[in-house]
């Protein structure tokens, strides 16, 4: 059974975490409502949404890059 190089999903979810940040704070900033599946997120969700995935990014980006394994 292969393990995951959680080092590296780490990585790649910080990525994801800062872009979807940043695009949720710009359509927020635009006031605009972004439908998904038939409902509507409005800029205000999207304004928090934007928070809550910058704190993910922190955590994501510090096990990712920062913190250090045990040898």
């Amino acid at each position: 059974m292969k393990k995951f190089n959680w080092r590296e999903i780490y990585k790649f979810l910080s990525g994801a975490f800062f872009v979807t940040a940043g695009a949720s704070w710009y359509f927020a900033y635009l006031k605009l409502d972004v439908p998904l599946l038939g409902t509507t997120l409005s800029h205000q969700f999207l304004f928090i949404r934007g928070f809550i995935h910058f704190a993910l990014f922190l955590i994501t980006w510090y096990f990712g890059f920062i913190a250090h394994r045990k040898p």
